[in-house]
């Protein structure tokens, strides 16, 4: 019998895909139930939230780490590689391990999406390396997301914003979604503020869920730039904190904590590159004032691709100044905005543009600008799309 490879696993999921998003849990549940439900063999801390939960689970995997304990983490998307999804200790899965894991979930012989493959292949091989805990992060909203199937010991809402709302509905529909992973007496620990902290205060008192909000951003010495990062870690810290880790454990793992793409600050020979993963309003606006306090003086020259699906109006008018200049180019995904479109939006605000259809051309435009400040923001596709490229020069 012919070998199932990593390429084999790819050409899998990209099948997949063209069943879109299902909502329920009834396919992951009859996925774990197959393969022995592997999600009940290690304590889990489970995180939600608009923006910021993959920095948050990024910084409690290296908390965990730091007190000695073996760390699963789930994560998406990618930016590179699928094996970024899965974490054991900080290193990726190999790319034979992920094969044969997607290999043992297809063999169920169950109808599953692409996300819910890729979830019951994570939970499988967190099982087989022993984890202790696994640190998983929701995919998309949180009540029907795939990953819900789990018991933590801590859930996590990072934040709500308005995003995904062609799936997710309302902000009010978007808090409920996501206030859908707190669990009976299991804590809760979240930065939401306004109408969605209220939700989700209704949601822990009827699941008796002890609360804990986090309001004030942390001032502590953290491997992540951004401002927003500040909020990021104050929610971990709490997080870690109830999950009942040293304090030494918790300032290391925030002295060595890693996220590509996040507020990422790359040297290049053409000079510093900003690279953010900035996507809707609430990233945008995240981004404009890290930009601002740590770049407040010179020109402006963005690369920027959004989805269509995205409130870009609201981004545009968030992220960018008067005397910016802005490169467009399309994400590598079907549901990728225009050029045309973009470029219309921008220069509706009065901020000069130019559509560049190629990725790499228009990141050499920028590399090759007088800009004083470099930025590479918007879709996750497009940052993952160059990241590499830009970091190569």
């Amino acid at each position: 019998m012919e070998k199932f490879t990593y390429d084999n696993a790819l050409k899998y999921l990209d099948w997949l895909c063209i069943f879109g998003i299902k909502e329920g849990l009834e396919r992951i549940k009859e996925l774990a139930e197959a393969l022995g439900n592997p999600q009940n063999f290690y304590e889990t801390i489970h995180v939600a939230g608009t923006n910021g939960k993959g920095s948050v689970c990024a910084m409690l995997s290296e908390m965990l780490k730091a007190q000695g304990l073996r760390v699963g983490l789930f994560t998406s998307p990618h930016l590179e590689s699928y094996c970024e999804r899965i974490k054991i200790d900080g290193e990726n899965i190999g790319e034979e391990d992920f094969a044969r894991m997607i290999k043992r979930v297809k063999d169920c012989n169950v109808v599953a999406t692409h996300f819910e493959v890729l979830t019951a292949a994570a939970f499988l091989y967190f099982k087989e390396c022993e984890v202790d805990v696994a640190v998983i992060e929701v995919g998309l909203g949180g009540l029907y997301d795939s990953t819900n199937i789990i018991k933590p010991k801590i859930s996590v809402i990072t934040n709500v914003a308005r995003d995904h709302e062609n799936i997710l509905g309302n902000l009010e529909g978007i808090a409920k979604n996501k206030a859908g992973i707190i669990k009976r007496n299991v804590p809760t620990i979240t930065g939401a503020t306004g109408e969605p902290l209220e939700i989700i205060r209704k949601t822990a008192r009827e699941k008796n869920s002890v609360l804990y909000e986090v309001i004030n951003p942390a001032d502590v010495n953290v491997n992540l730039r951004g401002e927003y990062q500040k909020i990021n870690a104050a929610v971990a810290i709490k997080a870690a904190q109830v999950f009942g880790l040293d304090e030494s454990a918790i300032a290391t793992g925030l002295t060595r904590v890693t996220w590509a793409g996040r507020f990422e600050v790359v040297n290049t020979a053409n000079g510093i590159v900003v690279i953010d993963g900035a996507h809707n309003p609430h990233g945008a606006n995240a981004l404009r004032q890290s930009l601002d306090k740590n770049f407040p003086q010179g020109k402006r020259v963005w690369v920027f691709g959004a989805l269509r699906d995205k409130d870009f109006p609201t981004m545009i008018d968030l992220m960018f100044r008067k005397n910016d200049f802005v490169i467009v180019t399309p994400p590598d995904s079907e549901r990728a905005a225009t050029c045309e479109i973009l470029c219309a939006a921008i220069r509706e605000r009065g901020i000069d543009c130019i559509g560049i259809e190629d990725n790499f051309a228009a990141v050499e435009r920028l590399l090759n600008s007088e800009a004083e400040v470099k930025i590479i923001a918007g879709s996750l596709y497009l940052i993952g799309a160059v990241r590499k490229f830009i970091k190569a020069v």
